[in-house]
């Protein structure tokens, strides 16, 4: 538990420090961006913002800070009740708007591609969420390895309900531990399209479906 809460500390240092970096390189109307449309942004980003013209000589009034702070719980709130509302195949409250966020494949697109396609096209649309090619190819290797059982259980089953279950577990296996182990869990971040993985993973896939259908 120790070593757990230790790296959470770290974590939550790193993304700190990255967001004084990124804040920063704003100039000040940039930063006042984030306290006008606050809506649009996270909390962190919000009193990030804050800090960094207090660094510069802005001087808040007791009124200014106040509504700062109103502005800021509205948005903890707002995050707390989108984290509710949405199931695990639906949008989450990690994904946000903010253009300071990463942009990644979500956790839906992974998913989805995982049980529509099979694991291996989850897999890759995770790795490239991934700067690391040692976790690249980890998580590309278990696409692999799930794909290839998939394979296996659908010549020996012959029962589409297997492989399906299969590509869920799949898709489930990537997000629990991949994405948690090397994104993390709590990463704030917007949504990479997903058009072009798409019509590629439809080229892909409808030969191999016609084969099937006409073989």
């Amino acid at each position: 538990m120790a070593n757990k809460n230790l790296t959470i500390t770290k974590l939550l240092h790193f993304m700190g420090s990255n967001l004084k970096e990124v804040m920063a390189g704003k100039s000040d109307e940039q930063l006042k961006d984030y306290l006008v449309r606050f809506e649009k942004f996270t909390p962190e980003a919000i009193t990030a913002a804050a800090d960094e013209l207090k660094k510069r000589g802005k001087q808040f009034t007791e009124q200014e800070l106040k509504e700062l702070q109103q502005k800021v719980q509205s948005r903890v709130k707002a995050e707390q009740e989108e984290d509710g509302l949405w199931n695990s195949t639906s949008k989450t409250a990690m994904e946000v708007t903010d253009p300071d966020a990463p942009l990644l494949y979500s956790k839906r697109a992974i998913r989805a591609f995982s049980i529509l396609f099979s694991t291996i096209f989850g897999a890759v649309l995770l790795a490239s969420n991934i700067n690391d090619t040692g976790r690249k190819w980890t998580v590309i290797g278990f696409g692999i390895v799930l794909t290839a059982l998939s394979i296996v259980v659908a010549n020996l089953v012959d029962q589409a309900s297997a492989v399906t279950l299969l590509n869920i577990a799949g898709g489930l296996g990537l997000i629990s531990t991949f994405w948690d182990r090397y994104i993390g869990k709590e990463t704030k971040y917007r949504a990479k399209p997903i058009w072009k993985p798409l019509i590629i993973s439809l080229i892909i896939i409808i030969p191999f479906i016609l084969a099937a259908i006409y073989g």
